[in-house]
């Protein structure tokens, strides 16, 4: 074994050199690109292809979790020494992975502990490395700069912690979760005791900083200390200047800092500096092993390991296979969750300071001690080789397939290639529900109904949302399919929508179709009380008040003060809200004035070019000539 080098000496104070360190260890490379976002801001997001944040995420930090099994599988000793958590850890994660795929609440458990996990991980990781460095440069990590550097960096974890998990409003409770949905669940601190914890913590997390500096300065010059005080910073930026600013609602200017939780935009990029760090320092463990075979060969393989883990688990469990979910109805965040839980595990076991092992390669650069032999090489090997090279594939495939070719081929309008894209992409289980619903409205938009309906069943069927039964039921209605309309607008409701309002507006239209007056009046009240300010709401009730030929529903007094009420809110009249007012007159035997409304409605519409309205209210204005009012079909009687 060679000799070690002296700690601090000048050939031992890196571990790839000063550029390589300060930038991808240390996180100065993250330093560059918040000054870019900075002053680029939003415009520089705008030009960034769609295509690149998922590229960035299969280069770097999909290989990051491919290094952690690298250094706990490829290697007989390592296996069996890790036996607890190589085997019965990843099985016990396999086996709430597949029940969390089926499992809404499972599911959102998992990604609660991974996106709660996920910071502490981060942080850890900049912790050791700090510590790392301190002792590498030969500085003094005494116990009183141990418990200032910790404090610091627990802390930074703690204010991401409250942050996290302030109740979303009253009556919350995480463990009562009852919804269709995989997604993150706050743990309910309240925001009263998050407006006192902040402040408290916030100021402790600046003091234990300076008195880590200060420690540190005392026992090092700053040339010493200045890996250490970079990661430092970079937890600054990656985690309390961000939290901070987010829950005070402060604006400073600065993208990064003010929009992080904008995923795609700029967390993204806390991601990737994560992910080569991580590359980063088990690069160069793995280097200095027996088995060492160059940069080249590690990488490969590390990205060969991460990447298939992360998209194998979609052709076996996706909803065409042995699974229900789709990739954007809750498999990918599941997926995320079980991998990344995975990794924090095998993590925390591996990389210890102060691990003898692990000392000696990353404080004091020595080789690894020879391992045991191997034995000699099967066919397992090869084929698990094999395996992870088809998980590369599919991984690169549905990278171009999603990212590039459909969304070229939906830019220029060409549905049918679109098509047979996401076509491609179920075969691998990566269809998604979303874009099937966007090539529904492109098919409903060019008139081929029938494609559309087909397109929105899909969509529902991988990812069953209020959007898509929404969409259907349009497409549905325009069909004349009424009874499958209301079906699916029902589905819709029971949804959780965002807008309620707008679906209980689609179910009064639909079953004023059908001829179901109660129910179109029933569904509208709801409505217009949901959204008491809508113009378009009040005109319809207004309208089935005016219409209906169930006597006891029918309100011609109502309709038209609701109708007069619309029209106060104008600023200039509307042929439509004329119209309704001109059928309540006339329910109320107030010919003359429902024929002077219409035909100034006529006139409206005539004037607007709309010649369709401008015919339907002619024929309402010549029945009130000749004294009888406007009805819809009997209740029961669907319209032909």
């Amino acid at each position: 074994m060679t000799a070690a080098t002296p700690a601090g000496s000048s050939s031992n104070r890196w571990l790839f050199g000063p550029f390589p360190d300060l930038m991808l260890g240390c996180g100065l490379l993250y330093g560059v690109v918040f000054a870019t976002l900075a002053v680029g801001g939003p415009e520089l997001i705008k030009m960034m292809p769609s295509s690149v944040p998922a590229l960035l995420i299969m280069v770097f930090v999909m290989p990051h979790y491919g290094g952690t099994l690298l250094r706990v599988y490829e290697q007989r000793a390592d296996r069996r020494a890790y036996t607890i958590f190589s085997v019965w850890a990843t099985l016990a994660v396999f086996a709430l992975f597949v029940v969390g795929i089926h499992s809404a609440y499972v599911g959102a458990i998992m990604v609660t502990v991974y996106l709660t996990w996920s910071p502490w991980h981060y942080t850890g990781q900049n912790y050791g490395l700090a510590v790392m460095f301190l002792r590498r440069r030969g500085v003094s990590v005494e116990p009183a700069v141990k418990r200032w550097l910790y404090a610091s960096f627990i802390l930074s974890y703690v204010l991401t912690f409250v942050a996290m998990h302030i109740s979303s409003g009253a009556g919350y409770d995480a463990l009562a979760y009852e919804g269709s949905e995989i997604l993150f669940l706050p743990l309910g601190i309240p925001r009263t005791a998050a407006v006192y914890l902040m402040p408290v913590v916030g100021t402790a997390y600046l003091i234990a900083t300076g008195g880590a500096v200060i420690q540190m300065l005392r026992r090092g010059s700053l040339r010493d200390v200045a890996p250490t005080l970079a990661l430092m910073v970079t937890q600054t930026l990656w985690f309390s200047a961000p939290i901070t600013v987010r829950f005070y609602e402060w604006t400073t200017g600065l993208a990064p800092l003010d929009a992080q939780m904008q995923i795609r935009d700029y967390a993204l990029f806390v991601f990737v500096g994560h992910g080569i760090q991580y590359l980063w320092v088990t690069t160069y463990y793995a280097r200095n092993s027996q088995s060492w075979t160059g940069y080249g060969r590690y990488l490969l393989k590390a990205a060969l390991t991460g990447i298939s883990i992360w998209t194998l688990p979609f052709m076996v469990f996706g909803p065409d296979a042995l699974g229900k979910l789709s990739f954007d109805a809750g498999m990918a965040l599941v997926v995320a969750s079980a991998v990344n839980i995975h990794h924090f595990i095998l993590d925390g076991a591996i990389w210890k300071l102060r691990s003898s092992r692990v000392a000696s390669v990353l404080i004091r650069s020595e080789k690894e001690s020879a391992a045991s032999a191997e034995p000699r090489p099967t066919w397992r090997r090869p084929a698990l080789w094999a395996l992870c090279s088809l998980g590369l594939a599919v991984g690169v495939f549905e990278w171009y397939e999603a990212r590039v070719d459909f969304q070229r081929a939906y830019r220029a309008g060409d549905v049918d290639r679109a098509e047979r894209v996401l076509d491609r992409l179920a075969w691998i289980g990566y269809d998604r529900g979303s874009r099937r619903r966007q090539l529904g409205q492109a098919y409903a938009k060019q008139g081929e109904l029938d494609i559309a309906e087909d397109q929105f069943a899909r969509s529902v069927k991988l990812r069953p949302d209020a959007a898509g039964f929404i969409e259907l039921g349009k497409v549905q209605q325009r069909r004349g399919e009424l009874e499958d309309a209301a079906r699916s607008y029902a589905a819709a409701l029971a949804r959780d929508p965002s807008r309620p309002d707008q679906i209980h507006a689609l179910l009064g239209g639909v079953n004023r179709e059908l001829g179901r007056s109660e129910a179109a009046v029933a569904h509208l009240r709801d409505a217009l009380q949901l959204n008491p300010r809508s113009g378009r709401l009040a005109n319809d009730l207004a309208w089935v008040l005016a219409t209906t030929p169930n006597l006891s529903l029918r309100s011609p007094e109502e309709a038209i003060r609701l109708s007069e009420a619309v029209l106060r809110t104008m600023d200039r009249p509307d042929p439509n809200a004329l119209d309704t007012l001109a059928a309540g007159y006339a329910a109320a035997g107030r010919f003359d004035d429902a024929v002077r409304t219409a035909s100034r409605a006529v006139a409206l519409a005539n004037a607007s070019g709309n010649d369709s309205l401008s015919n339907k209210i002619r024929r309402n204005l010549a029945q009130y000539r000749e004294g009888r009012a406007v009805l819809d079909p009997p209740d029961g009687a669907q319209a032909q």
